[in-house]
Formats: C-alpha cells, sequence, structure tokens
C-alpha cells in the first residue's frame, strides 16, 4: 500500500519556516574556547550570523584560527524540557 504525502508551498507555509528558523538562531549560542576550557567568545548565533553577513573578513578569520590554533568553535542550544509531572488526557 502506497502513502501520498502533499507538502504545500503557501505564505503561511513560509512564514512558519522562517519564524521556526528565527527562534532557533535565537535560543542558540555561538562559543569559542581553547581546549583547556578558557572561554574567549561567547554571543548569540544571531549575533554572529549578522557579523558573519556585514564583516565576512571576521568568519574566514575565525575559520582560519580554527584551523590554525587549538580552540573550540561550539554552538550550544537551549533545550526546553517539558514539565514530567504533567498529564496529557486524550478524549476520543
Amino acid at each position: 500500500m502506497a502513502t501520498k504525502t502533499t507538502f504545500s508551498i503557501n505564505s503561511k507555509t513560509i512564514t512558519k519556516v522562517f519564524q521556526d528558523l528565527f527562534d532557533s538562531f535565537k535560543s542558540s549560542r555561538l562559543k569559542v574556547s581553547s581546549k583547556n576550557g578558557q572561554e574567549y567568545l561567547n554571543i548569540s548565533l544571531l549575533l554572529a550570523v549578522i557579523i558573519g553577513i556585514i564583516f565576512p573578513v571576521a568568519f574566514i578569520a575565525l575559520i582560519i584560527l580554527s584551523l590554525i590554533s587549538p580552540i573550540e568553535i561550539a554552538i550550544l542550544q537551549e533545550v526546553k524540557e517539558e514539565n514530567a509531572n504533567q498529564k496529557m488526557i486524550e478524549l476520543k
């Protein structure tokens, strides 16, 4: 038995994709640190992307710096945990 999946593109779905992407960027952080744990930079990922677009030389310099020196670049994202005490009641 074959299943058919239909995906329609309209203004509502496009807006939702951009909203989800923006929320994901907003809850993420860019962290640059050394191997021994010293933190050099900890900024919002949205701000890091804006800086990378406005100053692409800074983005290229960060990539080159990560290749030649022992630094770690990490993207940290906050995960919101739902309350485990909440119960779902299903009505049929």
